[in-house]
């Protein structure tokens, strides 16, 4: 019969290591299955040890969450990888829209609004603000006259600006 010792720990609990063997008899898994948890960062290895031992907290720490993740049907690892980039994805998109890379798609439409509103007036009063310009002008020069105005509207419509500022 294997009589087990009891080892009173001095030191700090969280940084005690065990080699991978007796993570793998403590958990009854194999050795091989302790690596792919240490490789998907379940079982966590000491830095500072140059054997491949592992630390006992942590790891037993991260084995029972994966696992009463997995019973659940939600695994942890991956929950918190998703919750991660989506962290980072939103931090990005905020960096961007300062740096001015993007903007709100409610600030660009009200934008794009006033822009096409101001066009269509534009466009709706050329011809009371052509009127005398155009009298007893040939066909030619009314064409060019027409032509110049509404080049000038087009341009104003290319760059919508609002009117706090720029996009």
């Amino acid at each position: 019969m294997n009589e087990e010792k009891i080892i009173k720990v001095a030191g700090e609990i969280r940084l005690m290591a065990v080699t991978q063997r007796q993570m793998a008899q403590a958990l009854k898994l194999s050795a091989t299955r302790i690596n792919e948890l240490c490789d998907e960062k379940i079982i966590v290895r000491d830095e500072f040890s140059r054997n491949g031992q592992v630390l006992l907290f942590d790891s037993l720490k991260n084995y029972f969450l994966s696992k009463k993740s997995t019973d659940e049907g939600v695994n942890y690892w991956q929950e918190k990888a998703r919750h991660e980039k989506a962290k980072r994805e939103l931090a990005e998109l905020k960096l961007q829209k300062e740096r001015g890379e993007v903007y709100d798609a409610a600030e660009y439409e009200a934008t794009l609004l006033e822009a096409l509103t101001e066009f269509k007036t534009k466009l709706t009063g050329l011809g009371h603000k052509l009127a005398k310009r155009l009298e007893g002008k040939t066909s030619e020069a009314i064409c060019d006259i027409i032509d110049a105005e509404v080049d000038v509207a087009l341009k104003e419509l290319s760059n919508p600006t609002p009117k706090g500022g720029s996009l």
